[in-house]
């Protein structure tokens, strides 16, 4: 039952994804984005492997190489405000439309840890690219959605924003840099 959820879920998330670029001409925005382009759904496992394996069955599809991502040292890593060494296990599914992203959290301090511990394995975000991490963080922070966690890799950076009162998911901002 809860996994037929999800996937009503994520077919839903897939169709209005769908939707919304069909219907949108113009990047010039009022809202909290830059873009309307949403680029992943992130689910939280205690298991990656198992996981992609049960993904990559549904799909129809290989299972992807896991991959561990951890802070960087020109764009650290930080959790709640605070530096953190979060660290995590990554596999992606890249769909005609969307990714799926599947995350196993390794170590202490981090939202997927922390969503994990509290939440169990289910959608934990979903992520949309944006041109101006700045400027889009702040517009969040003005809408009264915080930044739980925030860091960055070598082509681009990422920032976690706590949308769940508001609109009853972790929405996650990516910014690509030479794009």
């Amino acid at each position: 039952m809860k996994k037929s959820i999800v996937l009503l879920l994520v077919v839903s998330l897939f169709l209005i994804s769908a939707a919304v670029s069909d219907s949108i001409k113009s990047n010039n925005m009022n809202g909290m984005l830059d873009n309307h382009k949403m680029t992943q759904v992130g689910f939280i496992v205690s298991d990656i492997e198992k996981s992609a394996t049960t993904w990559a069955e549904f799909l129809g599809v290989d299972v992807p190489d896991a991959v561990i991502a951890e802070g960087h040292h020109m764009n650290p890593t930080t959790y709640r405000g605070k530096p953190s060494d979060a660290k995590a296990k990554l596999a992606f599914f890249q769909l005609e439309n969307i990714t799926i992203e599947l995350i196993e959290p390794l170590g202490e301090n981090s939202t997927w840890k922390e969503f994990l511990d509290g939440e169990g394995e289910k959608v934990h975000h979903i992520a949309f690219e944006v041109n101006e991490m700045d400027e889009t963080v702040k517009k969040f922070k003005k809408f009264d959605i915080p930044m739980i966690q925030h860091g960055g890799w070598d082509g681009g950076e990422y920032g976690y924003m706590d949308g769940t009162e508001k609109l009853g998911v972790i929405v996650e901002l990516l910014q690509h840099y030479n794009r």
